[in-house]
């Protein structure tokens, strides 16, 4: 796989970016999660990329972009960036995959923007989510450490929510995960504000919009998209259809990463989004 990190100015923040595969294909922007960064997608890249001309975001405040001073995080903020993001490198026919927050970012982005975007993927997590979502959140905030002295203790705290996940994923996404300080301690890429700022989203109103084809992925065992509000989700976009991703949690990407691919290459043949002649 072949990648290209890359950095552009948007709203005053320096932002991170990384691309592969052919510049001419067909463009997906691919936003990761809270705290998560664009090395989340390195297993779904390596695969897809020579179908695909592949960008993953660091998002503000995540990987290696700015953070927001003082804190900006909400789903305004996010979304403004990915609307210059797109803008300024000329994006059109887009797939657009998120995984949780920004999930919600892709989704209320094709909502604003459905002529720009062919294809949708939302991965694991409710347009509305409860309460209880930021109440956690902020709790980590208060409780997650801000330095681990290896690898191998952030790791132990990754299995506590990506149960299935395979220990050797988990520590390559660790080594994109942490920076050393110059204390020597290690210290995670994104800003803990995130959590504190996170907002009380509600993309209710925006599902009846969206007109590409679109596909919900839960993970079997998550808490976070319930399977009833994942249904409701369905039923709602008129050109949606539900995966569930047996031996997963919320992290389905590195719960069941081939299952996950599995579902992701289906719904874009189907969707006539892959070009075979790539």
């Amino acid at each position: 796989m072949r990648c290209s990190a890359k950095y552009i100015s948007i709203n005053g923040l320096r932002l991170h970016y990384i691309e592969s595969g052919d510049e001419n294909a067909r463009p997906m922007i691919l936003l990761h999660g809270t705290g998560d960064n664009a090395h989340i997608w390195d297993g779904l890249i390596s695969s897809i990329s020579k179908h695909f001309r592949t960008i993953a975001l660091d998002q503000r405040g995540h990987g290696c972009s700015d953070w927001a001073i003082p804190p900006a995080y909400g789903c305004d903020d996010y979304v403004s960036d990915i609307l210059e993001f797109v803008d300024d490198l000329q994006l059109e026919g887009i797939v657009l995959i998120g995984h949780s927050m920004g999930a919600l970012h892709a989704t209320r982005f094709a909502s604003i923007k459905p002529q720009k975007v062919a294809g949708l993927i939302h991965v694991d997590i409710e347009p509305s989510p409860p309460l209880w979502n930021k109440k956690y959140l902020l709790n980590l905030y208060h409780t997650l450490p801000d330095y681990y002295a290896s690898t191998e203790d952030f790791v132990r705290q990754l299995q506590q929510t990506s149960p299935f996940a395979e220990k050797d994923l988990l520590l390559q996404l660790a080594n994109h995960a942490l920076h050393e300080g110059v204390d020597g301690w290690l210290r995670p890429r994104f800003d803990k504000e995130v959590l504190r700022h996170f907002d009380q989203y509600d993309l209710s109103h925006d599902l009846v919009r969206i007109t590409c084809p679109a596909l919900i992925i839960r993970g079997e065992e998550s808490r976070v998209m319930r399977r009833k509000e994942a249904r409701q989700m369905n039923r709602m976009m008129l050109k949606s259809r539900l995966e569930e991703i047996p031996h997963a949690t919320h992290p389905v990407h590195t719960d069941n990463p081939h299952a996950f691919q599995q579902a992701v290459f289906k719904f874009l043949e189907d969707a006539g989004l892959i070009d075979h002649a790539a």
